[in-house]
C-alpha cells in the first residue's frame, strides 16, 4: 500500500465551511494535534486554528448539502456520457477549482450507492461532469430518468493542490487519459490565473474520446492528441520536459501516475508532478475507510481529505 510522508499532511477542508467535521468530533483530525489527544500544538497551519472551531462549534457539524437535480444525459461514445446538472448556486460556485468532486446516486438505490464524479465544468448553476459506465452503480446514473441525488461540494479530486496555486508565469504540462480528462480544464485554468502557458497531450484511453480537447484548446491551451499515452504521450512529455516545466499533471490511472513518474526521473526533471485521486470513495468524509492510506507511523489517513506527499517521492 502506498505510504503517506507525515510531514506532508493536510486537511483540503481544513479552514474551510466544512471544519469541523466528523474526524475532528471523534478525535481523528488530519489537520490539529490537539484534537487527536496529543499534548503539543503541531498542525499545518491552514489560515485558522482547527481546535478553536471545533471548540466554537460545539459539536456542530456542517454536514454538505444534499439535493434532488434535474439531470440532461447525452451520449458522447458507447458507455461515455456527459450528464448536466442545475444546482443551487451555494453549491456550484464551489466547484470550479481543480480537485472539486460531487458525490452522485441515482434515487432508487441506498446511499451506499454513491460515485465521486469530477467537475468537467462549472458555469453559473450549471454543472458538466462525465460518467463512464463500469459497473452497476454508474449504469443506473445514465437511466433515462430525470432526476439524480447530488451531495457536495468535495475538494480533495487532486493530490497536490498547493503546488498548482503557487506554480507562476511557467510552463504547466498536462497529461490525460481516460475519464481523468474531466480534471483538465479545471488544472488548465488555474495555471492560467498564475500567468503559465498550459500545453496537453491526451489519449482517448478507455472512454473512447478525447472530449476534454475542445474545452482546453478554447482556453488557450496548446493540446497535443495522441492515441495512446503509453506509447506516445510519455514520449511526447519527454521532448516538452527539456522546456523545464514548473509542474506536470498527470490526470488517469495510478499506471500513468507511475510512468509519468518514471519518465521525470529519467530526464532529471526537477517539475513536481501531481496527480488525478484514484482511490476509492463512498462517503467522502473520512468515515467509510474505503480510501484509507497509511503513513510510515501506521496512521490511518482518509484519501477523500488528505493532501500529502508518498514516501520516497
Amino acid at each position: 500500500m502506498e505510504q503517506a510522508a507525515e510531514w506532508s499532511l493536510f486537511c483540503v477542508d481544513a479552514g474551510s465551511a466544512y471544519c469541523p467535521c466528523y474526524l475532528a468530533e471523534s478525535g481523528e483530525c488530519i489537520a490539529c494535534s490537539l484534537l487527536r489527544g496529543e499534548d503539543f500544538c503541531q498542525c499545518s497551519w491552514s489560515g485558522t486554528c482547527s481546535y478553536l472551531n471545533q471548540r466554537w462549534a460545539r459539536g456542530a457539524v456542517k454536514s454538505r448539502q444534499e439535493e434532488e437535480v434535474e439531470v440532461t444525459r447525452t451520449e458522447l461514445a458507447p458507455n461515455l456520457f456527459c450528464l448536466e446538472l442545475m444546482l443551487q448556486a451555494e453549491m456550484a460556485r464551489e466547484l470550479v477549482n481543480p480537485g472539486a468532486f460531487l458525490l452522485l446516486r441515482a434515487l432508487e438505490l441506498p446511499p451506499q450507492a454513491w460515485v465521486p464524479v469530477s467537475v468537467v465544468e462549472a458555469r453559473g448553476e450549471k454543472v458538466r461532469v462525465v460518467v463512464y459506465v463500469d459497473g452497476p452503480k454508474t449504469r443506473f446514473l445514465v437511466k433515462p430518468a430525470s432526476r439524480l441525488a447530488v451531495k457536495g461540494p468535495f475538494y480533495n479530486g487532486v493530490q497536490g493542490l498547493a503546488i498548482l496555486k503557487r506554480v507562476r508565469d511557467g510552463l504547466g504540462l498536462i497529461i490525460a487519459g481516460g475519464v481523468g480528462q474531466s480534471m483538465a480544464a479545471s488544472v488548465a485554468r488555474q495555471l492560467l490565473r498564475g500567468g503559465n502557458r498550459v500545453r496537453a497531450c491526451l489519449a482517448p484511453g478507455r472512454a473512447g474520446l478525447n472530449y476534454a480537447a475542445d474545452l482546453l484548446r478554447a482556453l488557450g491551451v496548446e493540446v497535443n492528441e495522441v492515441s495512446s499515452l503509453r506509447r506516445e504521450g510519455l514520449a511526447t512529455l519527454s521532448q516538452w520536459l527539456k522546456e523545464e516545466p514548473g509542474v506536470v499533471f498527470s490526470g488517469g490511472p495510478d499506471a500513468l501516475h507511475r510512468g509519468v513518474a518514471r519518465v521525470l526521473q529519467e530526464q532529471g526533471a526537477a517539475a513536481p508532478l501531481v496527480t488525478s485521486q484514484n482511490a476509492v470513495m463512498c462517503c467522502g468524509e473520512g468515515l467509510c475507510g474505503s480510501c484509507v492510506v497509511l503513513t510510515a507511523k501506521r496512521r490511518r489517513v482518509p484519501r477523500c481529505k488528505a493532501q500529502y506527499q508518498s514516501e520516497g517521492r
